[in-house]
């Protein structure tokens, strides 16, 4: 009574569109053959429909993107950690990018 349980949420809109949601992804592989792991992903989406953050969890690794608006391809910055390394890349819609580390 006191929790609620599920295997996903979404929360909607008042014209019902998904805003945010929360799945338990299964392990899967990847297009290109890479092993991917049970991931929980936390998205909050624009009016637009666009997810512009997600927080993802799994045991291999974590991390936080920021998309940019709707219409942008290469606006974003993810905030990662993976096994024991972690970095920040940032992009701009103009190509040029940076990637920081410890």
């Amino acid at each position: 009574p006191s929790v609620l349980r599920g295997r996903a949420l979404e929360i909607v809109d008042a014209q019902g569109r998904v805003r945010a949601s929360i799945n338990v992804l299964p392990p899967a592989k990847s297009p290109n053959g890479d092993e991917q792991a049970e991931t929980v992903l936390l998205r909050l989406i624009t009016e637009r429909g666009r997810s512009s953050v997600k927080i993802a969890s799994s045991e291999p690794a974590s991390g936080l993107s920021f998309a940019g608006p709707t219409g942008t391809k290469d606006t974003y910055l993810i905030l990662e950690a993976k096994g024991t390394t972690s970095s920040l890349k940032m992009r701009n819609e103009n190509g040029r990018e940076q990637v920081l580390g410890p």
